[in-house]
């Protein structure tokens, strides 16, 4: 059996590692088709526009609880070194613009932590442990599906074109799986493109030195009418993660009505200016040093997709991004790709022992029904987060303080930090197998 998995960023090489962690690597062949020229690999992992990931935190990712409980169970030896690389963070500080604490919130949920971490050192974590044979440099500008007598297909740059017998679309918010599945191929835009969500972020990394004062463990968040800043540390002490190493991260979400045309090319004396113009006249000393010296090299406009009715089509499924780019607010994506590729790889490898014919059929679309219900509560719960980092006059600050303060005394987000950390992936694929028994 031939199995492609398309994109080698976080999702297609978690997915690799847990189709080889569940044995499906035994006797079946599974490539990793990325378009990147780069084959070094200890060499950085350059930002890539067709697999760009919409939970990008400025260069950060937060793993949440769920995340971390999926990497131990796929690599003892990965989640360690998850953790020394990363920060761990067991405190959000919500604050505002003006000055005022509003909330201490427990990170990831009570009794839980999360890691803050590089975007490009955690992919270099997972692909030190995918063999090099298993990538394939190659740029797949189509996907076929599955009709009649005829396997799923990918067509290559070069034109050329291999059939498999399975498709993994680990490819990104701009997912050319995903446009497949839903006869778009042809268009510049279809019922389920990513749609700018009419905010921007501006992020990056500065000395730790740079947000002296900030407890080891805490990140902060910090609220305002014309948009919002957060900062923390995102490396871990060599001899100890729950200190603070050498590297902060920070990132500043705004209103930009259209998306800039062309927003991988930027004037960045004027966008550090717009950023200074922002939040100088913060009352946060932190915010005000970073502002002040900092150098913007990057603009991440806010993609979203919207809820799909299905993951899986014509021996094709979506994994991450390519099904469910979230709200960076969420603070969950990174967490739900890692969800999404052992609940795939689980299905698979029980399916297709019982009934290797029709058993990728039955584990793609076991998968689609088991995830997209769970990708739609937390969908929810980011769009309402995005609305505090839109502009907004007065009232609306003062209205929003009110509901964060609200929030905190009704314990509504720990509640839903519980319900989210309930969430077992071995438990409930199992749960689901049994019921389509």
């Amino acid at each position: 059996m031939k199995i492609a998995i398309i994109g080698a960023g976080i999702s297609g090489l978690s997915q690799y590692l847990w189709l080889r962690k569940v044995g499906l690597l035994e006797g079946h062949s599974i490539t990793i088709y990325e378009a990147r020229e780069s084959q070094d690999r200890n060499a950085t992992v350059a930002a890539n526009p067709e697999t760009y990931n919409a939970s990008v935190i400025g260069a950060s990712i937060g793993i949440s609880p769920t995340g971390l409980h999926v990497l131990k169970r796929l690599d003892e030896d990965l989640y360690d070194e998850v953790m020394r690389t990363g920060h761990i963070i067991r405190t959000w500080r919500v604050s505002n613009a003006r000055g005022w604490t509003l909330v201490d919130v427990p990170a990831g949920g009570v009794n839980e932590i999360m890691v803050m971490i590089g975007r490009e050192a955690c992919c270099q974590i997972f692909r030190n442990r995918v063999p090099d044979e298993a990538i394939v440099r190659r740029k797949v500008t189509d996907v076929r599906l599955a009709e009649g007598n005829n396997r799923p297909a990918l067509v290559f740059q070069d034109q050329t074109t291999e059939e498999f017998d399975f498709v993994i679309g680990c490819d990104g918010i701009w997912s050319r799986v995903r446009r497949a599945m839903f006869g778009a191929q042809e268009l510049d835009q279809y019922e389920f493109s990513p749609h700018y969500e009419g905010l921007v972020g501006v992020g990056g990394f500065v000395p730790s030195s740079k947000i002296q004062g900030t407890p080891d463990g805490e990140m902060n968040a910090v609220l305002g009418a014309n948009g919002f800043f957060g900062y923390g540390y995102t490396t871990g002490n060599p001899k100890d993660s729950s200190k603070a190493g050498d590297t902060a991260t920070w990132w500043s979400t705004y209103t930009l009505d259209k998306c800039p045309d062309d927003w991988r090319n930027i004037d960045k004396d004027d966008v550090k200016k717009q950023l200074q113009e922002r939040h100088l006249g913060w009352q946060n000393t932190v915010i005000q040093d970073i502002v002040r010296d900092v150098e913007v090299d990057s603009l991440y406009p806010t993609f979203i997709t919207p809820l799909l009715p299905t993951w899986e089509k014509g021996g094709c499924v979506l994994v991450g991004d390519a099904a469910h780019a979230l709200q960076p607010s969420s603070g969950q994506g990174v967490s739900m790709a890692l969800e999404d590729c052992e609940a795939l790889a689980l299905f698979l490898r029980h399916y297709l022992q019982e009934d290797p014919g029709s058993g990728l059929a039955k584990a793609a679309k076991q998968y689609s029904d088991l995830r997209r219900p769970r990708l739609g509560m937390v969908f929810k719960q980011a769009q309402q987060l995005a609305g505090m980092k839109q502009d907004m006059g007065i009232v609306q600050e003062m209205l929003m303080y009110f509901f964060v303060w609200l929030l905190s005394r009704l314990k509504l987000s720990e509640a839903y930090m519980r319900k989210l950390n309930a969430h077992d992936v071995p438990t409930e694929v199992s749960k689901a197998i049994r019921q389509a028994d």
